[in-house]
């Protein structure tokens, strides 16, 4: 009986590692893919971690019939390694709870260690009609100091490691706050 539960709850632990090791093929377009802690940051937030990523102030660049773009400026410094990034994608991007499309980055760019790097063009952001709509709504109903911006991003490039160039892709889980971008024009109408 007690090594029938061995055996059953040995088998479940296999089982739970195998699932969880599984969660990103090994390649992802032909780039190896690499798991490293990374932090993203906005404003003068200091922790410990080998890159940082201070993201600037949203732009409004374009207002269509289907909805409205914004850029978003962004630094990288990286404390441990040096590297090219060849470009960016974006995934279940979130701001407040509302999708937004997030542009694949495709201006590449190298970075060296412990040096900052802007990035040569801000990223373009993209809000449904349906989307601001539900935004505004919220905004009137609830208007927070800060929203939330959630997502994951896979930052495809070569990165340097014990002197050789290694073709990775490492994706990365965020979630900051960025001060309320409607609030600020608001404040600065009065």
């Amino acid at each position: 009986m007690i090594r029938t539960f061995l055996v059953s709850f040995a088998f479940f632990v296999f089982t739970a590692v195998a699932v969880y090791s599984q969660e990103f093929p090994k390649e992802i377009r032909g780039y190896k893919v690499h798991r490293e802690k990374i932090t993203v940051s906005v404003g003068k937030q200091t922790v410990v971690s080998p890159a940082y990523v201070t993201v600037g102030d949203p732009a409004l660049v374009e207002l269509s019939v289907s909805g409205v773009t914004f850029e978003l400026p962004a630094e990288l410094l990286s404390t441990e390694q040096s590297g090219k990034i060849d470009f960016l994608t974006f995934r279940d991007v979130r701001v407040n709870g509302i999708a937004v499309e997030v542009e694949e980055y495709r201006n590449p760019f190298s970075f060296k260690k412990n040096a900052k790097v802007k990035l040569p063009k801000p990223a373009r952001i993209f809000l449904s009609l349906t989307g601001l709509a539900q935004g505004a709504w919220k905004e009137m109903k609830d208007s927070k100091s800060e929203w939330k911006v959630a997502g994951r991003v896979f930052v495809f490039g070569q990165f340097r490691r014990y002197g050789f160039l290694h073709k990775r892709v490492v994706p990365i889980d965020f979630e900051l706050s960025i001060p309320n971008p409607v609030r600020r024009i608001s404040d600065t109408a009065k």
